[in-house]
């Protein structure tokens, strides 16, 4: 088992930082992708996923493992768990996006789909899974949210100088991960989140000063914007960010298209939502260095065919 763990942790992609040079000729601010689309299986989950292995118990592990995911965070999962060669359970949401639960099947998962709320209520803890093995929570296992710790050393290694960085906010693993780690490495450093508008409960809870629900529509952007902000995530996040910048679903579909077109980088619309706001972000600050993290390019082709034209 170590051996097969050290093998999947070499596929983890050390993403370099892409300079968007338009944003420098109009402005003084320079814009750094953090093109974590590029990972294996488009999406920073398999960080977060092998780390949580590594620090589980063997025992547990030889059990199975499990999650509740909309399909970044199941892939992940599925092909960790086929290259070990231990049992696998993914409970995502009907909703999702056809290509993700597709290929989660293809990995040899085991796929429950269930309505929206019910699959939430999973994350949220009001639902309790009979499950003995590995259950990974996508914002409440330390050791995925380790893994992605290891996103902020790179930023600080290849941009010292850093002002700013924007991370999708989802359920909050990945926010929690480099907020905290950038936190130690260069406190000075300005943290954002961001979020879409049909959705963005921690901007709300941190305008309420508590943990809110918030009403949630369904959009292209599956992977971000859920109903609520979980209580333990609020209490360890709000100390750490500056704010949750809100973006329109007209903003992400031009910052696809851009990402597209200029740099060649598909990305679905959480990650695009991150690019957006870091524009928004040029417009209402001096930030002269911002990383915006490209979390997933995981898209259904005829939703991108719509969305570029």
């Amino acid at each position: 088992m170590k051996k097969k763990l050290v093998e999947l942790e070499k596929l983890i992609v050390r993403t370099p930082l892409i300079p968007f040079e338009m944003q420098s000729l109009v402005s003084k601010t320079r814009i750094y992708l953090k093109p974590e689309n590029l990972q294996l299986f488009g999406s920073y989950k398999i960080r977060g996923v092998v780390s949580a292995i590594k620090e589980s118990e063997p025992r547990q592990l030889l059990l199975g493992v499990a999650a509740a995911s909309a399909g970044n965070l199941a892939q992940a999962v599925a092909f960790a768990a086929l290259k070990l060669g231990i049992p696998c359970k993914i409970f995502v949401p009907e909703s999702a996006p056809p290509i993700k639960k597709q290929m989660v099947r293809r990995l040899g998962a085991e796929l429950v789909e269930l309505p929206y709320q019910k699959a939430w209520e999973i994350v949220r803890g009001g639902i309790v899974l009979p499950h003995a093995g590995l259950f990974i929570h996508p914002a409440l296992t330390e050791g995925l949210i380790k893994g992605y710790e290891k996103i902020s050393q790179e930023i600080i290694e290849d941009l010292p100088d850093t002002e700013a960085v924007i991370i999708p906010f989802g359920v909050g693993g990945l926010s929690l991960g480099i907020a905290r780690a950038l936190h130690q490495l260069r406190p000075g450093v300005a943290i954002f989140t961001c979020e879409p508008e049909t959705a963005a409960p921690l901007n709300a809870s941190l305008k309420a000063g508590k943990a809110i629900a918030v009403r949630r529509s369904p959009s292209f952007v599956d992977a971000i914007g859920t109903p609520e902000v979980l209580p333990q995530v609020f209490q360890s996040l709000s100390p750490l960010i500056r704010g949750s910048l809100v973006v329109s679903l007209n903003e992400i579909r031009e910052g696809m298209k851009i990402l597209l077109f200029n740099h060649k980088l598909v990305c679905e619309g959480a990650a695009a939502c991150a690019f957006a706001a870091a524009m928004q972000l040029c417009e209402t600050h001096s930030y002269q260095k911002i990383v915006c993290i490209l979390t997933g390019g995981n898209i259904f082709s005829d939703v991108l065919r719509e969305i570029v034209g």
